[in-house]
């Protein structure tokens, strides 16, 4: 599990913000000694956290941000009022790691997933929460929407993580709903999701390892105060799980990220148009999902065709097919000497679930309607000459109902 130290700046100074402005906490600490030290103390990445701009006062710390950045050779996750394109990728350009976005990944989902596409892997989404739904505009303002409503259309924008915290003054009941939420978000989605605001002490991380969705935490309080050392709190991190609670494991853990999705696309095709259009699909997929893993055997088998029998052909195939989770069958086009009937069949029979690739055509011959009856669901796509746009599409409705089906 990682721990990412969080360093809160305002006018300047380290600041623990509060849920309401005007009880942040001021610490008598300079940030570049606070940074020195989490660094000499062996941490892997620093969150570091623009109040001023959160709050869209007239200043802000980016200056002192980007010098820390230059100075220091550990990533840094940037986060704090940041809402537009430009400011993305000034970020980018200054040497952040990754760019955390709150209320613009709420208000203007086209923005982030632009700002996914340029930047695969540096986009983390926080979601902030009071009471269970969404707060926003440096969380003076509660949405209508609650986590669970946004996470998984979240993903689907190529996100690389989201963030839960909860604004409340955690204590007691508060504490552990909080912690529950971030729990339950991260089951809903297959991407990394981390706890912010939920450790106190060397307990509660000791608590957050066992659980085995949450990929990490951000501290800011426990360690800039001392109350827990980063030593000591990457020491509890780094242990080994033993035994993991059998109530936090869900079907969708182990069809998620620590095992991914396997996928077999029946997809055959003798045109090499078509072929090109299904590797593309598959790297569309592949990208915007990074949980699933795809076999296309007509591309990936090292199969000696003219030396092969019919029998040692459909063995590799039905080997293959074993091993996938779902199976992904392309419904335009299918060739008479393809494999798609066997495959369907082979897929049927052994229960797995099949999704069928086809046009939102009215017009269909005899075979596609055929294996179209095999397939367990159809997702239909609008063909086109924007091959990216059809690609999109289809795995925007893929990936909804592989998440839905694996729950």
């Amino acid at each position: 599990m990682l721990i990412i130290p969080e360093i809160q700046l305002q006018e300047g100074k380290v600041i623990t913000r509060a849920a309401v402005e005007g009880d942040d906490i001021v610490h008598d600490i300079d940030p570049r000694e606070a940074v020195r030290n989490f660094v000499a103390d062996g941490a892997q990445m620093l969150q570091l956290v623009d109040i001023d701009a959160a709050r869209s006062k007239d200043s802000n710390n980016e200056a002192l941000i980007k010098e820390i950045i230059n100075e220091i050779d550990i990533p840094v996750q940037v986060a704090g009022g940041i809402r537009t394109l430009v400011q993305i990728n000034d970020w980018f350009e200054a040497g952040a790691a990754r760019v955390v976005l709150g209320t613009v990944a709420i208000t203007d989902s086209p923005l982030v997933v632009e700002a996914a596409s340029r930047h695969p892997g540096g986009i983390i989404v926080h979601l902030a929460t009071r009471g269970g739904y969404v707060m926003i505009d440096g969380w003076k303002t509660q949405t209508a929407f609650m986590p669970q409503d946004l996470i998984r259309d979240l993903q689907m924008t190529g996100i690389a993580g989201v963030i839960h915290k909860g604004t409340e003054h955690l204590d007691g009941d508060e504490f552990a709903d909080a912690l529950a939420l971030t729990e339950q978000l991260s089951h809903d989605v297959s991407i990394p999701v981390y706890s912010s605001g939920t450790v106190r002490t060397l307990d509660d991380i000791a608590r957050l390892r066992y659980l085995p969705n949450i990929n990490g935490a951000i501290i800011s309080h426990a360690l800039i105060t001392g109350e827990i050392s980063l030593k000591d709190a990457l020491q509890v991190a780094a242990q080994k799980d033993t035994q993991l609670e059998p109530e936090s494991v869900t079907h969708n853990v182990n069809m998620g990220i620590h095992h991914g999705v396997r996928a077999y696309l029946a997809a055959y095709n003798s045109s090499q148009a078509a072929r090109v259009w299904n590797l593309e699909l598959r790297e569309t997929l592949t990208e915007d999902n990074p949980y699933m893993e795809i076999l296309i055997p007509q591309a990936d088998l090292d199969l000696d065709l003219e030396n092969m029998s019919s029998r040692e052909i459909q063995a590799c195939y039905e080997s293959e097919l074993d091993k996938a989770d779902i199976v992904i069958v392309i419904l335009e086009g299918v060739e008479s000497e393809a494999w798609t009937g066997f495959e369907c069949g082979y897929a049927r029979a052994h229960g797995k679930y099949i999704y069928g690739i086809t046009s939102a055509q009215e017009t269909k011959g005899p075979s596609q309607l055929r294996f179209e009856a095999m397939c367990d669901e159809l997702i239909y796509f609008t063909p086109g000459d924007d091959v990216t746009k059809t690609h999109a599409e289809i795995s925007h409705a893929l990936s909804t109902k592989v998440m839905v089906q694996n729950q």
